[in-house]
């Protein structure tokens, strides 16, 4: 065991950190709908258009770090810190969250305990450890603002609360760019999009996010609904959480869509394979 692993295993304040964590029932599922949020306010699909995390200013980027925090102590009520972030058990704990490798840590949490959060957007993957952030783990020499990033041998030292745990998916990351382009390919009217996006992506669920980039409008959910009516004179159905709709995606063998969410399939069974 690395030396400064082993010195954070002999950390009583960081093992209740990390206990306090992994004692909350489906932590990993709960974090994980956290961080998506996250991503997706900053993003803002609904009124910019945007769909991934590349397409964002620098300073935006750096603003993810700042929502997850916001979001992470709303979600998890965990109190506000006098020096750092947030209090466990009188112990104070900042984070530090990047969607790229590194973690940079300022001087003030030198010496403190740091929950560290990992976005992996294009890989729908992400990871939460914590630390203490004592000098040794740290690599030897300061940006310009006086932060610094863990060493190779600090890395070796996170206690790992979620290693490479599931994001939900970001939908219109994922699709074909050429799909994709068609979707967003009609400038002016955001019913045309959301039709083409039910029309081009069968047999997936589509969540809310997703619905309001493509319409780029406030009554998003809406535009879906009203996408049933042409749609099914084509032969799709566009499903959604209410009435049979679950019953009818599950019957042919289908993901039934929750709350927020619906599915397009073919409307003959014998279409959908």
């Amino acid at each position: 065991m690395p030396r400064d692993e082993e010195a954070n295993r002999s950390d009583e304040s960081l093992c209740k950190v990390v206990d306090f964590f992994l004692q909350i029932n489906g932590f990993e599922e709960k974090a994980a709908k956290t961080l998506r949020r996250a991503l997706d306010e900053v993003i803002d699909g609904m009124r910019t258009g945007r769909w991934s995390v590349d397409s964002l200013e620098k300073t935006e980027k750096t603003y993810i770090g700042t929502k997850v925090e916001i979001l992470f102590k709303f979600d998890f009520e965990l109190p506000r810190g006098n020096k750092l972030d947030f209090r466990i058990h009188d112990t104070e704990v900042d984070i530090k969250c990047t969607v790229l490798k590194d973690w940079m840590i300022p001087q003030e949490a030198v010496g403190e305990l740091c929950l560290l959060v990992k976005i992996d957007d294009k890989r729908s993957k992400f990871s939460i450890g914590v630390i203490r952030a004592t000098p040794t783990v740290l690599r030897k020499g300061e940006n310009r603002d006086k932060k610094n990033s863990l060493s190779a041998e600090g890395k070796n030292s996170i206690l790992w609360l979620v290693e490479d745990g599931i994001l939900p998916v970001n939908l219109i990351a994922t699709l074909d760019p050429e799909i994709r382009e068609k979707i967003f390919r009609n400038r002016k009217s955001g019913q045309a999009r959301i039709n083409e996006l039910f029309r081009l992506v069968q047999g997936r669920i589509i969540p809310r996010v997703a619905i309001e980039t493509v319409a780029q409008q406030v009554d998003s959910m809406k535009r879906a609904r009203d996408a049933r009516g042409p749609l099914k004179s084509e032969g799709i159905l566009v499903l959604g959480h209410q009435g049979e709709d679950p019953k009818i995606a599950i019957s042919r063998g289908y993901p039934a869509p929750k709350k927020g969410e619906m599915i397009s399939i073919p409307e003959k069974p014998e279409q959908e394979h």
